[in-house]
């Protein structure tokens, strides 16, 4: 039952009461239940006191609509692939995701190409090892697909050499917008589908764009008018990107560029700082954890909100020694920074990679609709990325204060604590004091020697040497 033509003739209205609804050209139930009252004594030139009367005795005379229940869904859920890191599966709630939009954002050399190729691998892998048995789909803007170090991730993990292939890897260069956009739109939807008919053939289960943000370099001066086509444009890839994903189930993967963040000096006192976009941004264009939050995705607002899930990439600078039995997954971690920047990495012996640092990278998820903001140092080797685990050690603050993240370096600091201990036999402060401020702790605790009494220090080499 619905109330769309139930006339007032059931509903115990005078005819004063009638003529007045008539005036305003009420005639069923529908009409007048939908406008507010303001309304009504508006267009019936009568009190708000008589209208509301009125309505009051229309809903008293109306018998309620029973609703039916709703049924069950009946959807498919969304499909996950290993990335072939437990650890970085764990952070980002369990795999790729099918259905989804992921961004893969960081600065040059971070390796965002390094995880795309291994995704590209990693989604050939049967569902009984954590795969989709699926092909993927490279779409490169500027550069060329590097097989040589796709072949080389494939060769390094037994089972990716065992399960999946190059064959399974489609390529296509995508040099303009309006070329991504028509193979968007007409040439990938054949083709997924054309794959899927096959029997013999792998389903294309994933599609990787490397790099969206070169599309939009251009040298001309940028204007409003140039931003309106720009965002236009973002607005219909996503559209695209977002109607493959439900329709045909796959994980789409972009890799992004990253733009400087600059910090405003000179603004307006009087200026709402709440309503910044500079103040705004740092919730879903950058990573909040320190020496992360100076660069910044690219693209702006308009491409964030099509995005299910951003990932920054970050060179930290920092450095790391691993020893053979610190990690179980280490492969050849001591290749030399210049050779992870490129696609092959030589060969070295144990030796070599025990008397060199590693480089650390930072990964970060900014946002995502399946998972938590999370932070984890990762590297690069020749089976691709390999995330460590956890190293934001809490400290015993209230409740209201954030954890502060101590940083790789801090297994560093505590063994060179140790080792002063040993030498001087007077213990280092490991826990801050009732009144001492969490900032000074942080730096006490960067520098290991800032505790050591070097009084007794000296005192004890004098006697030794005596």
């Amino acid at each position: 039952m619905t109330l769309t033509g139930v006339p007032f003739s059931d509903h115990g209205l005078k005819d004063s009461e009638l003529a007045l609804l008539r005036k305003g050209n009420f005639h069923t139930v529908a009409d007048l239940l939908l406008t507010s009252i303001h309304d009504i004594s508006r267009r019936c030139k009568a009190s708000p006191t008589e209208v509301k009367r009125i309505v009051d005795k229309v809903l008293s005379a109306t018998p309620a609509v029973p609703l039916g229940r709703l049924n069950p869904l009946t959807l498919d859920l969304d499909e996950k692939f290993s990335t072939g890191d437990a650890v970085l599966d764990n952070v980002i709630g369990g795999g790729i995701s099918t259905g989804m939009v992921w961004e893969v954002v960081g600065e040059s050399a971070a390796g965002k190409t390094q995880l795309a190729l291994q995704l590209a691998l990693a989604v050939q892998i049967p569902q009984s090892l954590g795969g989709l048995s699926g092909s993927a789909c490279y779409l490169t803007t500027s550069s060329k697909l590097p097989t040589e170090r796709l072949l080389q991730i494939c060769k390094a993990d037994p089972v990716l050499s065992v399960s999946s292939s190059l064959e399974y890897v489609h390529t296509m260069p995508v040099p303009t917008v309006a070329f991504l956009q028509n193979v968007l739109t007409t040439m990938l939807p054949t083709f997924i589908a054309q794959q899927a008919s096959k029997d013999d053939r792998k389903p294309v289960k994933l599609l990787i764009i490397d790099a969206l943000g070169e599309l939009f370099h251009s040298s001309a001066r940028t204007t409003n008018t140039t931003l309106f086509q720009r965002s236009k444009d973002i607005t219909s890839i996503s559209a695209c990107l977002h109607e493959l994903a439900s329709k045909h189930k796959l994980a789409i993967v972009v890799l992004n560029e990253v733009i400087d963040r600059f910090t405003r000096y000179n603004r307006d006192v009087e200026e709402d700082e709440d309503l910044l976009y500079e103040n705004q941004s740092r919730w879903f264009s950058t990573a909040e954890f320190f020496g992360d939050n100076k660069k910044e995705a690219s693209l702006g607002l308009v491409w964030a909100n099509q995005v299910n899930t951003r990932i920054m990439l970050t060179r930290t600078g920092r450095r790391r020694y691993f020893s053979s039995t610190e990690s179980p997954k280490r492969q050849r971690l001591g290749y030399s920074e210049q050779a992870a920047d490129k696609d092959s990495i030589p060969e070295q012996d144990a030796a070599t990679e025990e008397s060199q640092a590693t480089l650390l990278r930072r990964l970060t998820v900014i946002f995502s609709t399946v998972c938590s903001p999370a932070a984890r140092d990762y590297i690069v080797t020749e089976k691709g990325i390999i995330v460590l685990p956890d190293d934001i050690v809490p400290l015993p603050q209230d409740d209201s204060t954030p954890a502060r993240k101590l940083g790789a370096t801090a297994s560093l600091n505590e063994s060179k604590q140790l080792e002063m201990e040993n030498m001087t036999g007077l213990p280092s402060s490991s826990a801050p004091l009732e009144d001492q401020d969490d900032e000074e702790y942080l730096w006490s605790q960067a520098d290991p020697l800032s505790d050591v009494d070097w009084d007794a220090f000296e005192q004890k080499l004098s006697q030794q040497q005596a």
